[in-house]
């Protein structure tokens, strides 16, 4: 003899163990890991960004930014702006101020700083630091420092 209340509650069961498993799918999905990198650098990567790459690179933030390195390192995008920017003086910037802007460009890009510095940090898929949405407070129409300042 079937009991037609038992099967409410095995469809109940269901539903609800669906929707928790749905709700942490989409937390996943907006939720990223803390980046290799400290408040202190993005915030200097901003000075020497805004004197030194905005001229080129602010349309190229957010959300163009994510389907070309996403699946890319952290590691990747240091290394690829060292050998290659600014235009026309690749590596003229120390080492330092070349891994203030790979952080500046994710914190842009939704990473979120954490306790260890770039430099010593360890390379993390782009796609797991960063979202493509920059963060309320980041102000890329801030005047440029002079670019002697930014060094």
């Amino acid at each position: 003899m079937k009991f037609p209340i038992a099967g409410f509650w095995n469809k109940f069961a269901f539903a609800a163990a669906l929707a928790v498993l749905c709700a942490g799918f989409a937390v996943a999905q907006t939720e990223v890991a803390t980046g290799p990198f400290t408040a202190a650098e993005s915030e200097a990567g901003q000075k020497t960004f805004m004197a030194r790459c905005a001229g080129c690179h602010v349309a190229n933030m957010g959300r163009q930014f994510m389907p070309g390195w996403s699946t890319r390192t952290s590691r990747d995008l240091y290394d690829l702006i060292h050998a290659s920017m600014p235009a026309g003086a690749p590596n003229s910037l120390d080492d330092q101020s070349y891994a203030n802007l790979t952080a500046f460009i994710l914190h842009a890009n939704g990473a979120k700083p954490g306790p260890t510095p770039f430099l010593r940090a360890a390379s993390l898929r782009i796609g797991l630091i960063a979202n493509g949405i920059a963060p309320g407070d980041l102000d890329l129409n801030a005047p440029a420092a002079p670019s002697g300042a930014a060094r």
